[in-house]
């Protein structure tokens, strides 16, 4: 705001004191002649301390108004003054700062900011992650020895007992389907039957231990579906005399299994001598039985 325009308003408002004092000095002057003079002085003399009036002149006088400089651009606005303009940081100690704080963060390890903390926190999650793995392998190759050994000292007990190995299970299960037997070592078992005179069982369980015998030296080759013939046949092509053996073993086996025709003790007893020439010769020509 100008000077001019402070300067008309303290004219203004000059003009209006003036009126107000004219509009109540009437009453004051028709009070003035009824009271003695003392009244006139007593009102000069309360007049005297106004700032506006000038006791000695008896004339009013301008009252000097001070200018407010913090609000005058926004004087008509209900905004707040204009915030205070912040001092330029000095660049000297900014850049003196900035090299401490530079300096304090990368005094790490190798110039880094890997601290002594850091290096031991992965190092011990570190040890962590391996010691779990560890254990899991050491768990599972613990577990996995237990079991051969369970596995192993089934396979003694059953050796023992004279049961079939995994080998022979499988060889036997491609036995026709009468000579399949799991549960026994075939050749014990036939000695056994043969023993108490059982003849009828007994002969199964020769012909089958005849045929996984020439199966595993290799003198056959066991299946599903091939017949006793068959097998008589792939074996005379490795052992002429194993396959006369053989097909008399099959012959007493179909006349007593199909035929239900009963072999004779003396009949039996040649078929197990011709049995332990078979096992001499298959271990003579391929090796241990």
């Amino acid at each position: 705001m100008t000077q001019g325009r402070i300067r008309h308003r303290l004219h203004r408002t000059a003009v209006l004191v003036t009126v107000t004092l004219l509009l109540t000095a009437a009453p004051v002057q028709s009070r003035a002649q009824d009271q003695p003079a003392e009244a006139g002085v007593d009102l000069r003399q309360s007049l005297s301390s106004a700032p506006w009036y000038d006791a000695q002149s008896e004339t009013l006088r301008p009252v000097e108004v001070p200018i407010r400089r913090d609000d005058s651009v926004n004087r008509d606005s209900r905004w707040l003054p204009k915030p205070k303009k912040l001092a330029k940081p000095d660049s000297t100690n900014n850049t003196t700062t900035g090299t401490t704080t530079g300096t304090g963060t990368s005094g790490g390890l190798f110039g880094t900011t890997l601290t002594l903390g850091n290096v031991f926190g992965w190092v011990l999650l570190l040890t962590i992650v391996l010691g779990t793995v560890g254990a899991i392998v050491f768990a599972i190759s613990r577990a996995e020895l237990n079991w051969n050994e369970s596995e192993s000292g089934k396979d003694a007990k059953s050796g023992g007992k004279g049961l079939p190995d995994e080998q022979t299970l499988e060889r036997i299960k491609h036995l026709p389907p009468e000579l399949r037997r799991t549960d026994v070592n075939l050749r014990t078992e036939c000695e056994r039957l043969m023993g108490q005179g059982r003849f009828d069982q007994a002969i199964i369980l020769l012909l089958g231990h005849q045929l996984l015998l020439l199966d595993k030296h290799g003198m056959l080759r066991l299946s599903r579906g091939k017949t006793n013939g068959r097998y008589v046949r792939e074996t005379r092509s490795h052992h002429e005399q194993c396959s006369v053996w053989l097909r008399q073993t099959a012959d007493a086996f179909e006349q007593s299994y199909f035929g239900r025709h009963e072999i004779p003790s003396d009949v039996f007893d040649e078929l197990w001598h011709q049995n332990t020439q078979l096992e001499s010769a298959v271990q003579t020509a391929g090796g241990a039985i």
